[in-house]
Parts: C-alpha cells; structure tokens; sequence
C-alpha cells in the first residue's frame, strides 16, 4: 500500500527514542479535558479535574486548548512545562495569532484546498467577520471538527493580539497552578520508568511502522484512517520519538514539531519486560477493562465473535443505534485494540482481535494472582 512504502528502509535510531519530553505530555494532558469526553480508558484525573472546573473556566479552557492550539503548542524540544511558560510569556502578542493562521493555512482535512496551492489566504478578508472566520475552518476541518461556539469567540481574540496574549498565559499559568503541577510531579516517576524501560529495547532492525506498533500496541494496519493519516508524516519527519502519557489511556495522539514526529501513548512496559511498575500495570489494566464495562460495547463484541466479521451498516441495524453511536462505540473498541478495521468493498469491516483479549485476560491474572 502506497502510504507505507517506506516500511522498506530501516531507520537510525537513539537511545532516548522513547521520551517523558514535559511541556508536550502535560500540555496532552490539557488537551484530554477539553476533548475526552467519556472515553473508556482515559485516566481518571481527567474526569475529577474536569468536575472541580465551573463551567465558564472549561469553556475557557477548552478555547485556549482547541481555538488556539496551534498557537500554544510547544515548540521546544525536552523543555519543562515552567520554561514553556517563560517562553510562552516572552513571545510577541501578534505571534500567536500568527502561528494559529499560519497552520491553518497549511491544513485542511476535507479535501477541498483551493487548486492553486500558490495563492496565499486572503486573511483580510477571512477576518472580516466571525462568521467568515467560522466559515472558513469548516471548509479546512469539516463540520464535525468545527465548534462554532468556540470558534466564534476565539475570532474575538484573532483580532486582538495583545487580549489572545494575556488570555492564553492567563489561562495556561492557572490551570497549571491548580490542577496540573501536583499531578506532573506524582506521574513523572512512573513515565521515566516507562520511557526507562523502552529505551532498554534494540530498535535498529526495526522499520518506524513496527517501531509504532511495539511501542504503542496498535496495529496500525488494522486502523486504515490512521495509516493513511499518517503516511505522509513518517516519510518526511527528521525524528520518531514516542512520549508515555499517564492518562491518554489506549488512545494515541501525534504532532509535528520542529519536523519531528512526536506520539503520545498511554504509558506501560514493553511486552514481555521483567521490570514490574504496578501502578503502570494497574493504569494499564484499568484502560483494558473498561472498555469492557459497557452493556452495548460487549453486546457488538459478542455479535462480531458469533459472525466472525460484521459491517458497520449490519452492526447499526442488528442493535437498533444510530450511526455516530455506533460509530463512536466501533472506534472506543478498535481503539483499546479488541476489534481490527479492514476495507471490505469501500465498507468498514470488523473482526474480533482475540489475541488481545487473551492479553487482558493474562494481565488481570498476572496482576491479582501473581502468575502468567
């Protein structure tokens, strides 16, 4: 398959190919209030900070972390979380919004780029109201991707610089000061154990693909979207380096900065490793099962084991849901890694990963009774 022509060629790797890399992991972890909204698997302090939140400052945090997140994502390789916030505090008003139109003039995700790529943006007059603003991300991000309440203010703030400053170090500092300092410092043993113990692994035979799949647990062929997603970005980035994350759970999540390919991953040891972390493999077991926990989750489980393959059209009309629920279940499942996507005839295809149940099940066992 095209995308992943290069599985071919081996890559040169580092020691430190598995980092706990701080301004990045927390600055996901702020990303995890704004979007996980009950995903099984996704650590429980997200769901606690989220409660302690009054409704105006989630509001406001989920402007800061998805309005401007171009704007605020870090962009200093291994920086602390207290020197992104110097860097934060010394950059110029007017660069914020320019690093936020600037990304969004190099994405789009629906496909429908202008076809002369040469023609910059008109950014007068996309800025000419918060309803041109608007208009023009859901061209570049689609509906879904779009919230027009949110959006509407972040215009407010495009256009005025030294306001978008003040509210996104504001903001920032607070939420660092209140709800994210302690937790850094009580998860940071646990990733350096983590990040400790992947780098102890010999990756110099391995292609970035099979780098991704042993370190994250995905099989990244069974994810179409993600593999097409991803393709064009492990051909061109300078650098593969993998972040442990304490709470992102079974979920991954990737950026590129400074032409390096960064990937969160909920964190745990490698297969087979002898160093034992338990509250590593008790996070790890609580992400698994809860994925579990849920009558129609396990209800599609069991029809995918009886049928040996189902579409996604026969799951939405055997349980009677719409197709965003079952949409939305199909992804939580194949995302804690117990269903595998396939393309059947330009039709989502499902099938039971039964490999990774008999590893659920052996963790459990290994955990509570103390044998494989």
């Amino acid at each position: 398959m095209a995308p992943f022509a290069l599985n071919l060629e081996r890559t040169k790797t580092r020691s430190s190919l598995v980092r706990i890399e701080p301004a990045l992991n927390t600055f996901g972890s702020m990303l995890l209030i704004s979007k996980a909204e009950d995903e099984p698997g996704i650590h429980e302090w997200v769901r606690k900070t989220r409660l302690q939140m009054s409704s105006e400052e989630r509001f406001r945090h989920k402007l800061v972390t998805i309005g401007f997140h171009y704007a605020i994502l870090p962009q200093v390789p291994e920086a602390s979380f207290e020197a992104y916030l110097e860097d934060l505090e010394a950059t110029p008003p007017s660069e914020f919004r320019d690093r936020l139109l600037s990304a969004y003039a190099r994405i789009c995700l629906t496909g429908s780029e202008p076809e002369d790529q040469s023609q910059p943006v008109d950014w007068e007059e996309v800025l000419t109201s918060a309803q041109t603003y608007v208009e023009f991300l859901r061209s570049r991000f689609g509906d879904e991707l779009t919230d027009e309440e949110v959006e509407t203010r972040a215009y407010q703030y495009v256009i005025d610089p030294a306001a978008l400053k003040q509210l996104l170090t504001g903001h920032i500092r607070w939420f660092w000061k209140n709800h994210l300092q302690a937790e850094w410092a009580r998860v940071r043993p646990v990733l350096e154990e983590s990040a400790r113990a992947f780098n102890q692994i010999d990756y110099g035979e391995m292609t970035r693909t099979q780098m991704i799949e042993f370190v994250t647990g995905k099989d990244i062929h069974s994810e179409p979207k993600l593999e097409s997603k991803w393709a064009n970005e492990l051909q061109q980035t300078k650098e593969l380096i993998f972040i442990p994350n304490a709470h992102i759970g079974p979920y991954i999540h990737a950026n590129n900065v400074q032409g390096n390919f960064y990937i969160l991953f909920g964190a745990h040891l490698p297969e087979g490793s002898e160093v034992r972390v338990p509250e590593l493999d008790r996070a790890e077991i609580v992400s698994r099962i809860s994925a579990l926990a849920d009558d129609t989750r396990l209800q599609i489980l069991r029809m995918i084991a009886e049928n040996g393959e189902m579409r996604s059209q026969e799951i939405m009309e055997a349980i009677n849901l719409s197709q965003p629920s079952v949409s939305r279940y199909l992804s939580q499942l194949t995302a804690a890694g117990y269903l595998q996507e396939r393309r059947a005839n330009g039709a989502k295809a499902y099938v039971l990963n039964e490999n990774r149940i008999e590893k659920t099940l052996q963790a459990v066992r290994a955990f509570l009774l103390g044998r494989p």
